[in-house]
């Protein structure tokens, strides 16, 4: 049984190669250049018929699967055993929507980065004044979907203040510190 994970420089990648690292989930990584445009060539269009990266293929079960979200999903249901009961996995679904979705939408859009990135970066704040991690008492696909978006901000926007945030400030520490982290984002 193999893992086949597929993904490319400055690709969200990125956060299903964190995860199967801290997890220790072993995988085949194939390199698609965007450069050469490999992502739109018929055999990779088999992988994903959108021509996005990242891309998962499960050799165990066939499973061809596109979206980081999904990806880190997938991984934590059947990879990790993190799920025991459909509570956690509704959790862990939540926050790495909200990751993929409301976070990113609040970090990278313009508009919405005005309007919205105080108040999620002040919630997310005083979340993790009150516990360590989202999902029960380690961490999981959750924490790497939302930590991996977090961990953008000094790489994107190195001139962001969030000492307003301080829990986020330490929570960033703590994910660029990370050797998984550090190796896989090339810091």
């Amino acid at each position: 049984m193999t893992l086949y994970l597929y993904g490319g420089p400055k690709t969200r990648v990125s956060m299903p190669k964190w995860y199967m690292a801290e997890k220790e989930i072993a995988y085949d990584y194939i390199n698609v250049d965007l450069a050469s445009r490999q992502n739109l060539a018929p055999s990779y269009l088999e992988v994903n018929p959108f021509g996005k990266l990242p891309a998962l293929k499960d050799d165990s079960n066939g499973l061809l699967l596109f979206e980081s979200g999904a990806i880190l999903q997938y991984l934590s249901e059947n990879y990790a055993d993190e799920v025991k009961d459909p509570e956690t996995r509704a959790s862990i679904s939540q926050w790495i929507l909200f990751a993929n979705s409301t976070l990113a939408i609040a970090l990278f859009v313009p508009s919405n980065k005005e309007r919205e990135f105080p108040r999620l970066m002040a919630t997310l704040n005083d979340l993790y004044t009150k516990q360590k991690f989202l999902v029960g008492d380690y961490w999981t696909a959750a924490d790497c979907a939302v930590n991996a978006y977090l961990g953008y901000l000094p790489i994107f926007y190195p001139n962001e203040d969030l000492s307003a945030y301080p829990e986020i400030q330490a929570l960033n520490e703590r994910t660029c510190f990370n050797p998984n982290y550090r190796r896989i984002m090339g810091l």
